[in-house]
This record gives structure tokens, sequence and C-alpha cells, in this order.
């Protein structure tokens, strides 16, 4: 756990290393993010539709999309083209102090339909406000803002889809605010992950809601295959999910951490299998230098008892066995804004990037348990360009180069195109 800790002090060290004490956005470059911001706002007024459009345009309407193209470069690789997803969203001020909303997501060319959130915020005051319905866990960097001209590479970050499983929902409620000016909260109480199934045939088995079948931690992807659809999980476990967020602390930092605690096996044995999860999280801009790192920490308690549960001839055929008692990792990513950097007289952004990761979904295993060598990704290397003609359109283009604990590897091209409405 030292070491652990110490790679996210490294990680703190090296950010403000990078800091120059010159820091100063220049005028003109700040009169121009105004510019767009307000083209922005803007925007967003006239879209307002449906009822109540004519008193202050109370609804609109928002979303994203991307598609990919994802090519592996070694012998056998396979090659794709993913339209993989395209979102719509609602934003309603039922009452100038309670506001609705939805988001439902259409996943590779609508072979599938996910209901992303489904929220109601009761604005009270700026430091204490209160949200019920399907929202998403406050985890990390991109797990609430995930929409793809946030991030710079094709694919999500490999951390922020086993570690943290963006796009990461529960049903619940909760209070968040700012409290003062550069501190942010946010702590609900939603179910918790699911770690193990029970049978299909068992009594509440199944999907559509009734039982979770198919819904267990993995050793490829960890937590992120207990992390269904609100209806498709059990809901006998709730956890506590907990962020708060620094913006004022230096010029141009922000500074997250996040706790995720509760139990997992949803009362299907008598362990609980209690997850804590701790994350810490960084993002830097100074003038034309971008960068942004996270680490997670996930320990699992009753693993073994969770594994013997699953186990062939087990209680169950349903889940597969191979969870962790930890799991770890962590990234780090750097860009550069080239036309700030060349002094270019632009409002369009190219962005050449590179990203290193390490992601452990199988750190350390329980007595009994051997590892899945093929599980763990010791590093991750990503290097590649963006291209965002307007805020609002990214095109993207990047390499993958992923070493395993067995010492394979596996490399892919992937493409791009992002937008946001």
């Amino acid at each position: 756990m030292k070491q652990k800790l110490g790679y996210l002090a490294l990680m703190v060290l090296a950010l403000f290393l990078v800091a120059t004490p010159g820091y100063s956005a220049s005028t003109e470059e700040l009169e121009r993010k105004i510019d767009l911001l307000a083209d922005e706002v803007d925007d967003l007024k006239n879209r307002g539709i449906g009822a109540g459009t004519s008193d202050h345009n109370r609804v609109s309407v928002h979303g994203y999309g991307e598609m990919h193209f994802n090519r592996g470069t070694q012998e056998g690789g396979t090659t794709e083209i993913d339209n993989h997803r395209f979102v719509i969203g609602v934003h309603a001020l039922l009452t100038d102090w309670i506001h609705l909303n939805a988001e439902i997501d259409f996943e590779h060319a609508a072979q599938e339909l996910e209901f992303e959130l489904g929220y109601l915020d009761f604005l009270l005051s700026p430091g204490f406000n209160v949200r019920a319905g399907v929202m998403l866990a406050p985890v990390g960097l991109l797990n609430e803002t995930h929409e793809p001209n946030l991030f710079w590479t094709v694919e999500r970050p490999l951390l922020q889809d086993r570690l943290i499983p963006t796009t990461w929902n529960g049903g619940g409620v909760g209070i968040f605010g700012t409290p003062m000016d550069g501190v942010s909260y946010r702590v609900y109480a939603m179910n918790s992950l699911q770690s193990i199934t029970r049978d299909a045939t068992a009594d509440g088995g199944g999907s559509g809601g009734s039982g979770g079948s198919g819904t267990a931690f993995t050793a490829g992807k960890g937590i992120r295959t207990g992390r269904a659809q609100v209806n498709e999980r059990l809901a006998n476990d709730y956890s506590v999910y907990a962020r708060v967020e620094f913006s004022k602390l230096f010029p141009g930092l922000q500074f997250g951490l996040s706790l995720v605690n509760g139990d997992t096996t949803q009362g299907i044995i008598d362990e609980g299998g209690n997850m804590t999860l701790l994350e810490a999280d960084i993002k830097y801009r100074w003038k034309w230098f971008d960068m942004n790192a996270s680490i997670v920490n996930t320990e699992i308690d009753d693993a073994q008892a969770m594994n013997t549960f699953c186990a062939p001839g087990g209680a169950t055929d349903d889940c597969v066995g191979g969870i962790a008692s930890n799991i770890f990792g962590y990234n780090i990513q750097a860009g550069v804004h080239l036309p700030q950097l060349m002094g270019w007289k632009t409002s369009q952004d190219i962005v050449p990037h590179f990203m290193f990761e390490r992601v452990r979904t199988q750190d350390e295993m329980p007595a009994g348990t051997d590892p899945d060598k093929s599980a763990n990704r010791n590093a991750v290397y990503t290097f590649g360009v963006t291209y965002l003609p307007i805020p609002a359109v990214a095109i993207k283009m990047d390499h993958t180069h992923i070493v395993l604990q067995d010492n394979t590897s596996t490399d892919k091209f992937n493409l791009g195109i992002a937008y946001m409405y």
C-alpha cells in the first residue's frame, strides 16, 4: 500500500515540477475562450424545445456520439468499424428549483440500448442540494463527464474502462453542492456493483431485472462486468459514493478524490464481499501544455469465498471466478495545444498527445486462486493526435501498444470522429 501511495505522491510532485512560476494566460487567449463560451451559451439557449419552450426555453435537448475504426496491426488482427454510441439527453426546468436530467444511449448502431441516467435535482442552496434517481457514480475524471470531445484518445482510457467502469451508474439518492469557491462535492447512496451471480435457474435468477444473472466481476475486466444496468443487478447491497474536487489550489490545476465503499455479493452468499475503491486525479493546464493523471486502488474482501462459490462444480455455473483481492492501476497523459504553442490566430485546435497506463485487474489474488497473467496490463502506451475544427467536433487518430504480464503484447491502430450537440 505504501508503494502505491508513493506512485500518487510522485505524480503530484511531477505536476508541480512541470508547473512554471511564470503562469499567465495571454489576454488574447482569454478573450478567444470567452468568445467561444459565449457562442456555446447562445447556441444552447436557441435549442429549447417541448412544453414550456415559450417560457424561457425550459426544456433543452443535448447529446453526443462517436464512430470508431479499429485495426489490429499484428498478424491475425481484426478490423472493425463501430458506430459506438449515439446519446440523446434532455434537461428540463420543471420549476426554478427542480430540474430533470435524463440520457438514453444507443450503442453499436443501436444494437444495445442503455438508460444512462435519469434524476431530479432539488436546488436548495449553493452548498447543499438533493439529487434522486439513476445517477452516474461520482468517481474519477471521466465517469460523470465522458463526452468524447473531452478526452483525446479514440477509445476511453483503459483505466477508465476497467478500474472505473465508465459509464457507471446506480439508483439512489444523494447530496451535492459548492460550499465555497473552488470546492465542490457529491455524496450518494446507490445500489452496489454485483460481484457474483446466482445460477439463472435459482429463485430470483434470470435477466430483465429479476436477479442479475450474468453480472459478476471477472479476471480480465475486473469490476466492470459488475456494473450492469440498474434493473439488471440486485439491490440488496448499497454503497456510499463520494467525491470532492478542488479547482482553486493553484492556477490551472484541478485535484479530485473519490471513494466507493459497500458490500457487493447482494446476499447471494453469507460473505458480503465489501469493496473499497480509492481514487485520486489531477488535471493541469499551463498555456499550451495540458496533462492529467489518475490512480485507483480497490480492495475486495471475501474474494476467496466468492471464487469458491463461482468455481466449476460449485454453487453456480454463471460466474467465472478469478476475482482479485486487490485491483490497482494508474495513468498519466500529456498533450500540447499546437495553435497556442505556435501562436496561430485560430479557434481550431490540434493536440498531439501521449499516455502511459498500468492496469492490473488481478494485482493481488486470494489464497487458492492463481492469477491470469493475460489479464494484467503491465504497460499500455498510446500516442496520437486529435483535431478539433470547433470545440463540439473532434477527429482522432492514435496507436496503442499493450504489454501483458505474460510478456505477450498487442497493437491497435484507431481512428475516430466524435461530436456533441
